[in-house]
């Protein structure tokens, strides 16, 4: 759920004033702009009843009132804000006392400081006049009402953005599950299909080469160990790679010559957490499509390299390419999904680049944002 936000100033009741980030001298300034707001108000309106009142002198009167009532109430809400920092989250009634009564002392305590500067000695006498009375309680009222229909809007704002943020991780999280149920299809379509094969090597291997047919199922129990290591689950690239050894070498030992291949992964990014499934899609594609179908075979690298813009993983072969031999069907979901989790996990931070291989082949480069690495 996302955290509640306290009341800050009142000037953010204005949009633009919500993009500076809090601070002492932000809020100084802000109040100093809310100040004004009712000095040019309080201004206009002392005009409208005396037309013929000195502009200045009722400005200046105007503009300390204001400034010290609203510097004095802004300093009694922060320090309101200190003693009972949880005050957003207290009832209705007790939110309403707290934000009517401030502005009483504050109107108080600003008007006698005000009365001070502007030499008024009979402030105090005509305070318990019915003028003086009624004048209070009119401004009181006023700053009370506006305060609090702020903090109203706000506490509706914060409302909507939390419904909205649950909605968004909602959303999110059925994406996700959409992506690992894709995730389990394309296992349970790639790993038996690549079991049958290996077994049906084996068994043509036991009678003629049983040397060979003995190193292919011990490669293929490190291969099930390497699965059954991180099952169906998110896992580091350490795990992934363990797996990738065990299924090239099983390859390998099927290809023959026709199948060279190399892994050079630095070992501080081994416990960089990745999405399932991250490059087996990419190193299938690439054996099945560029390498398998040539004749004379070729070479696999995987590669892993921290840069500048994140940490790059590179799958490239010396195979067909890719424009020649574009995956359909199962492997063509594969990438799909390799992009959807790739989405799911990191947002528009991680991508996917294909591109010829030089002087043939392709390379898939997966680049992951920096704040992925270890």
């Amino acid at each position: 759920m996302a955290p509640h936000k306290p009341f800050t100033h009142p000037l953010e009741l204005y949009p633009m004033f919500r993009r500076w980030p809090r601070s002492l001298w932000r809020d100084l300034i802000y109040t100093f702009v809310w100040n004004m707001q009712f000095v040019v108000v309080f201004t206009a309106l002392a005009l409208l009843f005396d037309p013929r009142a000195p502009v200045w002198d009722v400005l200046r009167i105007d503009f300390i009132l204001a400034q010290c009532i609203g510097y004095v109430i802004h300093l009694l809400f922060a320090l309101g804000e200190w003693i009972a920092p949880d005050m957003d989250r207290k009832s209705i009634v007790v939110r309403f006392m707290y934000y009517a009564g401030v502005p009483i002392v504050g109107l108080l305590i600003g008007y006698w400081i005000s009365a001070e500067i502007l030499g008024w000695s009979d402030f105090l006498r005509s305070l318990f006049t019915a003028r003086g009375i009624a004048s209070l309680a009119l401004v009181s009222m006023v700053i009370s009402a506006i305060l609090f229909a702020i903090i109203l809007q706000r506490e509706r704002a914060t409302r909507a953005e939390t419904t909205t943020a649950l909605e968004r991780a909602r959303l999110a999280e059925a994406q996700r599950e959409i992506v690992t149920g894709r995730l389990k299809l394309l296992e349970a379509q790639v790993e038996p299909h690549f079991l049958y094969n290996t077994l049906a090597h084996v068994v043509s291997l036991i009678d003629t080469e049983p040397g060979a047919a003995r190193r292919m199922i011990e490669k293929l129990i490190e291969l099930l160990r390497a699965t059954a290591a991180a099952p169906g689950g998110d896992g580091t690239l350490g795990h992934q790679l363990q797996w990738l050894r065990a299924y090239l070498e099983i390859l390998q030992l099927r290809m023959g010559g026709r199948l060279a291949w190399r892994i050079d992964v630095p070992s501080e990014l081994l416990s960089l957490r990745v999405p399932p499934m991250l490059l087996q899609p990419v190193v299938e594609n690439a054996v099945k499509h560029g390498l398998e179908p040539k004749i004379e075979g070729g070479r696999l690298d995987i590669t892993a390299r921290r840069e500048a813009d994140g940490v790059h993983l590179v799958v490239r072969d010396t195979g067909l390419g890719f424009r020649e031999t574009a995956p359909q069907g199962n492997d063509s979901l594969g990438l799909a999904n390799l992009r959807a989790r790739l989405a799911a996990w990191y947002g528009h931070a991680a991508r996917v680049v294909i591109e010829d291989n030089v002087p043939a082949g392709a390379a898939v480069s997966i680049v992951l944002p920096a704040t992925a690495a270890p």
